[in-house]
């Protein structure tokens, strides 16, 4: 029984997500749970209210003050149902696939940020918000290559063995451009072009 509890517990604890949104300079401070907050899963689109409707809770609540203005900080838990457990007997092929899931989705979500960081820094420039110009007429949009037409354009750049266009600007790109990073920017593309 007490073997039980404490996989419970544990299934309770790694399976409750936790995000941090905040709002600055908050004058009326009756109606901040309808202002869009910043930071985490709120990301400046979506309000406390917005959050308690897609099943977040709220744990903690940091106020500050300076002068007539305040600033808020809010904890934020999400609980995902552990299906694993039923009838006070655990399913360890469920428990292990579940978190295999959740551990690939918190991998995506790096990955995809970690894409979206490098594309914005080097790529959106010349190709485009969403991967969709061609520059200079001289290649395909970005966005509608798969993984594989975007490694070998890479590769290409990084051997010189693309020399059409602008392949003297995309070498040195291509150079400092690892696989995992354009794994993630591929990632990142599909999240945007969908």
């Amino acid at each position: 029984m007490k073997y039980l509890i404490c996989t419970i517990l544990f299934a309770n604890i790694l399976f409750a997500n936790s995000t941090m949104c905040y709002k600055n300079k908050i004058t009326d401070v009756s109606t901040v749970e309808n202002e869009k907050f910043d930071g985490g899963e709120c990301n400046s689109t979506y309000s406390i209210l917005d959050m308690k409707k897609s099943g977040w809770n709220i744990s903690d609540i940091k106020i500050s003050q300076k002068n007539d203005l305040f600033n808020f900080i809010y904890i934020l838990k999400k609980d995902t149902k552990v299906k694993a457990i039923s009838n006070g007997k655990v399913d360890y092929a469920k428990l292990s696939k579940i978190i295999k899931e959740d551990k690939q989705k918190q991998e995506d979500k790096i990955a995809i940020k970690n894409g979206k960081r490098i594309y914005n820094k080097n790529c959106k420039l010349c190709h485009g918000l969403k991967a969709e110009l061609k520059p200079q007429n001289t290649s395909l949009a970005i966005n509608t290559f798969n993984l594989e037409q975007l490694q070998d354009t890479m590769r290409a750049y990084t051997w010189n063995e693309q020399d059409k266009g602008f392949a003297f600007v995309m070498k040195p790109y291509a150079e400092v451009t690892t696989p995992t990073d354009i794994q993630n920017i591929f990632k990142y593309l599909k999240t945007i072009n969908k």
